[in-house]
Order: C-alpha cells, then sequence, then structure tokens
C-alpha cells in the first residue's frame, strides 16, 4: 500500500526553503538528501484494457536503476492519495521490453492476465522530472519528503510538474499528516488530488 501527500508549489523558489525549514532540517536523515534524474514511460494495450481495469503500468528510470511499477485501486482526497503498488527492478535489457509477465507470480497476477492476455504494450505517456528528496525521521514516523519538477507528455502534448510530495515508509499516518500540513499552511501550498499518470490521462484523451 502506497501512502502519501502531494501539494502543488506554486514559485519554484519555495522548493529551497522547504528543504532548508527548520522542521525538515530537525527531522532529517543525515547523509538522505539526492537529487534523482526520473524518466517513466507508462504502457497500456491498444484498447487501453489496464486503464478501463483502473491500473497503470509503467517503467521508470531512477538515476542507475529500472523499476517497473503497477498502481491500483485507492482514493484521493484533500491531497492524500493511497493505491495498491507493486515495484521490481529490472535490469537494462528487460526494461526495453515491457510485460506484465513480471507481476503474474503476484495475487493480482490472474486478474492481468485476463486483461492483457497475448496483447502488445504501447507507450501511452512519458514523465521526465528530477526529484530532490530527504528522509524525515520524526521519532513516530519515517517518510520521504521529495519534489518533482518536469513535464508529463502524452498525444504530442505536455504539461508541467512542481509538487511536493510526502510518502510515509512506516510509522504513524497521522504524523505525517500532521508534518505536511504544518509545512504545507507555511508555504502556502495546495493540496493535489489529481496524479501525474491521470494528468497524462487528460492530455491523452483530451479531457
Amino acid at each position: 500500500m502506497e501512502i502519501e501527500l502531494k501539494y502543488t508549489i506554486a514559485e519554484k523558489a519555495l522548493i529551497e526553503k522547504i528543504f532548508n525549514d527548520e522542521q525538515v532540517l530537525r527531522f532529517k536523515d543525515e547523509n538522505t538528501e539526492e537529487s534523482i534524474p526520473m524518466r517513466a514511460i507508462f504502457y497500456d494495450t491498444p484498447e487501453y484494457n489496464l486503464k478501463r481495469a483502473g491500473f497503470a503500468f509503467r517503467i521508470r528510470r531512477e538515476g542507475d536503476e529500472n523499476v517497473a511499477t503497477l498502481k491500483w485501486g485507492g482514493s484521493s482526497s484533500e491531497g492524500m492519495h493511497k493505491r495498491q503498488e507493486l515495484n521490481v527492478t529490472l535490469d537494462d535489457e528487460a526494461a526495453k521490453t515491457p510485460s506484465i509477465a513480471i507481476f503474474l507470480q503476484d495475487e493480482i497476477g490472474d486478474k492481468l492476465e485476463k486483461l492483457v492476455g497475448e496483447e502488445p504494450l504501447k507507450p501511452i505517456m512519458e514523465i521526465e522530472s528530477v526529484r530532490k528528496q530527504v528522509r524525515l525521521d520524526t521519532g513516530k514516523s519515517i517518510s520521504v519528503l521529495s519534489v518533482d519538477e518536469g513535464w508529463v507528455r502524452a498525444a504530442g502534448k505536455e504539461t508541467s510538474i512542481c509538487e511536493m510530495e510526502i510518502e510515509l515508509y512506516s510509522g504513524d499516518e497521522e504524523d505525517m499528516c500532521t508534518f505536511g500540513d504544518r509545512i504545507a499552511e507555511k508555504y502556502g501550498l495546495k493540496p493535489e488530488n489529481i496524479s501525474k499518470f491521470r494528468r497524462g490521462l487528460a492530455l491523452l484523451f483530451n479531457e
């Protein structure tokens, strides 16, 4: 289960202020701050069988690593996003040939196999960004605060990204929410209920 808060950052000048905020510095785990270039390609069948069933499948290059991710279900409200998530690390060769076969050993595998069958998978959107992140440990929760700057591209169109995320790794969800609310209020950040994938779908289907 993925549990994270999302906020829109209206002014890029706020990014450095957030990472140098006294609360962030207080709970920051030493040597965990980093910037990671990311490029994600989302795939679906020609008839969008995965999207119709509520699934999102991507392969993302994260620095020097390839990660295949499947997301489904869940909800979003007031910036809080909760959904099921599976991640599998791939070598460079496997990353070139997207396949749902890597998830077939999971209990969701039978459903995926019925949805995709022998259908080929095609790229439907691309997300390119740089993620600046740091791990936080408040004593009650461990989370990662990150800011993504970049673009979502689909159907020859694009929209920009500048958002902060706080993803819960372990511990108290309420503690993470309290921390996120404090940062959002201090810097005037607005909760974001629309995921990057949904933004891409809006471009793809002119929504």
